[in-house]
């Protein structure tokens, strides 16, 4: 055997492995490399698409901004392309466009609702954010105020142990007034959802809590149940917006006392004068609305079916006794309510879908001083339950009501333990005050409970009653159990006066294209 020839064979394969190692050491190199070039190339989408969006969302944000910052809401249907304060300020690493489309039916829509897009382009890559927004109602709430002392007796008004509010309450705290909470004697929590105010402080009896047990007496949430130093929610100013929708009309009024029906005019019912209104449901489910402005009754049946409304007894010059339609829903009067009680009837249902709205709003001269005095029970046929779907039966029948006047009364003469199912709107921004409050408060006896289920906001809060600072026991008028329906938020009464804000309906990241 030839040593040399051992040793090429040797050498030979000692090269070809070291030639195997060298290709599998460049391939796991090249391989690393295309790996972390990948992953560079994915970083750098990723973070192109992460400025993107960010700069897509901040524009959304800006044409939300700009929207609630207009002084009425935009008219027409014609796609917006606002100037938008500090979107130039925000597209130093890309480009973003922001247009604002009104809803197709926002001419006819009393709640208007528009949708924000927001395109972005950021090192080559795009994102679109759609946002849409819808005015809201002050039926959002179960309780409001702009100012938490008394116009009736200009002193500070007291919640107390035992009572209810279950659902958002609210106050601008105008003036330095405080939410005022007695819970002395607490055996379960006053407030069972959010409380906010723009004040900085909120006065307690006997003492702030100093622990989260002493704060749930008072809050559900304990502690986290309130928010101070949010901003305030302006009153709407009193305008002409209901009387317009009952009479179809901003001019041409009568100058004759009487009942005006509308609904041919694209009103609803107008009313000259003072009058008392009871509500009733007859056999067939339509509501019935009995009017009487002494020495005259005038009866007036909407049929829920025929979508008609027929009037009996005497009705103003000119006006038909009978319409072709329901009408606008709004029921308002130029003077005084003196009487309001009654049941509003079921919508009409079909499936699971509302065919015909039982919903109205009864108003009167917020700017003259005119007061809606509440006599007896006002409430709904059918009673809504908010723990339940939206497409439960029982919420789908529910009527809704809303009143708005200067002031909104109970009577002392109202039954001791009362039932109020509406929202209740009294003052304006541009009235003095204006109050939610029941008459001869300090005097009214025996006690009982006030059940509102609805929503109250009042310019200056109203008193309801009186009670023990030191035992938290009634003394006269009535303790309050008040509870927020949510169909007034999304679908409140016809013509419900709104907030100036918009509630955020829907925000999605759009696919791209």
């Amino acid at each position: 055997m030839n040593p040399l020839s051992h040793t090429n064979r040797s050498s030979g394969s000692i090269l070809l492995l070291t030639m195997v190692v060298l290709f599998l050491v460049a391939a796991s190199t090249i391989g690393i490399l295309m790996v972390t070039a990948n992953a560079l190339h994915l970083s750098n989408r990723q973070r192109a698409g992460a400025d993107a969006f960010n700069l897509a969302e901040s524009g959304a944000e800006l044409g939300a901004l700009w929207l609630k910052g207009q002084p009425y809401p935009p008219s027409g249907t014609s796609p917006i392309y606002p100037n938008l304060p500090g979107l130039d300020t925000i597209t130093d690493q890309g480009d973003c466009t922001v247009t604002i489309y009104p809803d197709a039916e926002n001419p006819t829509a009393y709640l208007k609702t528009y949708e924000i897009v927001s395109v972005a382009t950021a090192n080559g890559m795009t994102k679109t954010i759609r946002l849409v927004m819808k005015q809201a109602s002050f039926g959002r709430y179960a309780y409001f105020t702009d100012k938490e002392t008394s116009s009736i007796s200009g002193g500070a008004i007291w919640w107390k142990a035992g009572e209810l509010i279950d659902g958002p309450a609210h106050s601008n705290n105008t003036g330095g007034t405080n939410f005022n909470i007695n819970y002395n004697n607490s055996n379960s929590p006053i407030f069972l959802d959010m409380i906010t105010a723009a004040g900085s402080t909120i006065n307690y009896q006997p003492s702030r809590p100093n622990n989260e047990t002493t704060f749930k007496k008072i809050f559900l949430d304990g502690s986290k149940g309130y928010k101070l130093n949010v901003s305030p929610v302006l009153l709407p100013p009193s305008s002409d917006a209901q009387k317009n929708a009952a009479w179809g009309a901003s001019s041409g009024f009568p100058a004759t006392n009487g009942v005006y029906l509308r609904p041919n005019s694209n009103g609803g019912i107008y009313i000259r004068g003072d009058a008392a209104i009871l509500l009733s449901v007859n056999g067939s489910g339509n509501q019935v609305m009995t009017i009487t402005q002494s020495p005259n009754t005038t009866t007036i049946t909407l049929d829920r079916f025929s979508r008609t409304a027929t009037a009996t007894g005497p009705v103003g010059p000119g006006s038909p006794s009978s319409t072709s339609s329901l009408g606008s829903g709004v029921i308002y009067t130029t003077g005084n309510i003196t009487s309001l009680k009654g049941t509003v009837a079921d919508n009409r249902v079909i499936g699971d879908e509302i065919d015909v709205r039982s919903a109205f709003t009864i108003a009167n001269d917020v700017n003259a001083g005119k007061y809606i005095k509440i006599t007896d029970n006002l409430v709904y046929n059918t009673k809504p339950d908010k723990t339940l779907e939206r497409t439960a039966p029982c919420n789908l029948l529910a009527g809704t009501l809303g009143l708005v006047s200067k002031d909104v009364r109970i009577a002392s003469t109202a039954p001791r333990n009362l039932e109020i199912d509406a929202v209740s709107l009294a003052g304006g921004s541009n009235t003095a005050d204006g109050s939610f409050y029941v008459e001869n408060y300090s005097s009214k006896t025996p006690t009982g409970t006030l059940t509102v289920l609805g929503g109250i906001i009042q310019k200056s809060r109203g008193p309801v009653g009186t009670f023990n600072a030191s035992t938290g026991q009634s003394i006269t008028g009535y303790s309050k159990s008040y509870h927020y329906d949510p169909r007034l938020a999304t679908d409140p009464p016809p013509y419900y006066p709104t907030t100036g804000q918009y509630d955020r309906v829907s925000w999605e990241v759009m696919p791209n294209q």
